[in-house]
This record gives structure tokens, C-alpha cells and sequence, in this order.
């Protein structure tokens, strides 16, 4: 939140407020950016998303082969590819 504050000589200042009604000053952005920096490494998830595969494959949880036209999972940042069958793994 930004905040019109006046100052000691009567004059109008642009403050921040975080969430919390604090000041934001540069040692608590620092702050409050390594704790949302642990925050969201702990808590990333692999995001599989449901494709069609258009070539022959191998899924990387049982090593079976799949063929195009197959319903699969696709992890977009390891480029890995398993069975509809074997997402609960």
C-alpha cells in the first residue's frame, strides 16, 4: 500500500506499507525477500501438463514405451514424459 505521509517541514512524502502495515524500508524488502525466496523453493511442485505425444517415447517412471497419439504427462522444465497410469508416482 502507498501512503501520502507529511513530513516535519510540511510537505507530502510517498511512503510503502507491506502486508503487515509496516514501513518498507530497503532492509525489510531485503527481508522480506529471502523469506519469499525459501517460501517458493520449498514449496515448488512439478507441473505436469496432459498431451497428446506425437512421437514414440519412454516413460521415465516404468520405462515402458508409449506411441503417437498416446495420452500423456509432459514436465515442461525436465522434459520428461509418463503415463496417465503412473501420475500418482
Amino acid at each position: 500500500m502507498i501512503k501520502q505521509v507529511r513530513t516535519k517541514n510540511n510537505t507530502y512524502s510517498t511512503v510503502q506499507y507491506d502486508s503487515d502495515g509496516n514501513i518498507l524500508t530497503p532492509a525489510r524488502r531485503r527481508e522480506l525477500k529471502k523469506l519469499n525466496k525459501n517460501i517458493t523453493l520449498s514449496n515448488k511442485k512439478e507441473k505436469w501438463v496432459r498431451i497428446f505425444s506425437q512421437f514414440q517415447g519412454v516413460c521415465f517412471v516404468c520405462t515402458e514405451k508409449f506411441y503417437p497419439g498416446t495420452e500423456i504427462l509432459w514436465n515442461k522444465k525436465n522434459k520428461k514424459t509418463r503415463h496417465l497410469a503412473c501420475q500418482g508416482s
